[in-house]
């Protein structure tokens, strides 16, 4: 079967990235513009109050509020899909969140339309690690039945690494021959090296010549950043001009700001707060090095290759994607553990000798055999066409 005049695309994501940041967002914005082209329509279902700023081929249709009930949320957006279902046509309904992927889910199957599914993660098992007591138990329990629900529904998946392949097949038993591994990709455009970094720092009011660590992470327990902090105050017995930056908002705030203050980094570490999605390039060109600290559920990490493409070396803990996509390049980049012991000797490795990291030109040339959107949409519509495949040999 061919389909040389493109797909008909309906994708169910959380939001897009100017409205709500995060990684989900980021890939599911990112994905989005490359499928949408001159040959391929597509409709992006997100939930939001308001209607984002997106490129010419794209119709986003913001549904439901933050405000209401996840349930509420989740019945309008299936109300909305099958109104969507029924007024054009539509090859495949490409999911990205459960939650809201389930009812344009249900519609879809009673109208022939298969399912591909992009799996990010355990959604469950991360609420589980920012929470605790009855209520939290029971609001992970239905979480997992709207988890579970989701995924029977799916004809095929897409995961970003073989970590989440092997949680998607063992803890939720999706057959392996339903799950395609594709990585995540870096917007190479966006993320390039600076042309004057010292301009760069200039305009972002940071020291010309510390040697500056980066992180921009949401501000939740499972990236790592107290361990960060922890490892910090020993590169700063040995490294004092150098200056830790700590980008992203969440729970995580005040204590991060606390821990700052108890171990005396008032110097050494700034808490930026929340990056916008225009300074988040030349922070990555302002800094020399940067560091992922996550403790669990790394399912790929967008972050890493978009830091790379920037032309900067990347140090992380063996967790999740980031173990993919650095033992291929430098292995000697991944830190020997996750606690803070493991990431100080790493840390420390490096900056007390530099010359054991690889160039700019090293890091971003492996972004671009590798990482970019091009690769990722091209595996993708290979998936659309195997599932619209079998769709037309089982007529």
């Amino acid at each position: 079967m061919s389909y040389n005049n493109g797909f008909r695309i309906a994708a169910t994501g959380l939001s897009w990235p100017s409205l709500q940041a995060g990684g989900l967002n980021t890939y599911f914005k990112s994905i989005c513009e490359q499928l949408a082209t001159e040959h391929n329509t597509l409709d992006a279902l997100i939930c939001s109050d308001e209607q984002p700023q997106v490129r010419d081929r794209i119709r986003i249709h913001a549904i439901g509020s933050k405000q209401q009930s996840i349930w509420k949320r989740k019945e309008l957006m299936q109300k909305y899909a099958a109104e969507l279902f029924d007024k054009q046509p539509v090859d495949v309904l490409y999911s990205h969140f459960a939650p809201y992927g389930v009812g344009p889910a249900l519609e879809a199957k009673k109208r022939g339309i298969p399912v591909v599914t992009t799996f990010h993660g355990p959604w469950t098992e991360e609420m589980k690690i920012e929470g605790q007591g009855f209520k939290h138990l029971l609001k992970t329990t239905m979480a997992k039945s709207i988890e579970m629900k989701a995924y029977r529904l799916a004809d095929q998946f897409i995961v970003l690494s073989e970590t989440f392949r092997d949680i998607l097949h063992e803890h939720y038993k999706v057959p392996l021959s339903k799950i395609h591994i594709i990585p995540g990709a870096a917007n190479v455009d966006r993320f390039h090296p600076a042309e004057d970094q010292a301009a760069v720092r200039k305009r972002l009011n940071l020291p010309q010549h510390a040697t500056i660590v980066l992180t921009v992470r949401r501000l939740v327990n499972r990236m790592g950043l107290l361990q960060l902090l922890e490892a910090w105050r020993r590169v700063t017995e040995r490294h004092p001009d150098h200056l830790l930056l700590i980008g992203g908002r969440g729970p995580l705030m005040e204590e991060l700001a606390f821990k700052v203050a108890e171990y005396n980094l008032q110097n050494h570490v700034r808490l930026l707060g929340y990056v916008s999605d225009e300074e988040l390039p030349l922070y990555h060109q302002a800094s020399n090095v940067f560091v992922v600290p996550t403790q669990a559920l790394e399912g790929f990490g967008l972050i890493t290759v978009e830091a790379m493409a920037s032309g900067l070396p990347v140090l992380a803990t063996p967790v999740g994607g980031n173990k993919e996509i650095l033992r291929g390049f430098r292995p000697g980049l991944l830190f020997q553990g996750t606690d803070s012991e493991a990431i100080a000797q790493g840390l420390l490795r490096v900056l007390d000798h530099p010359e054991l990291l690889p160039n700019a030109k090293e890091c971003r040339d492996h972004v671009l055999s590798k990482y970019t959107w091009g690769h990722v949409a091209e595996q993708v519509e290979d998936v659309f066409r195997q599932v619209l495949d079998r769709k037309a040999a089982a007529k």
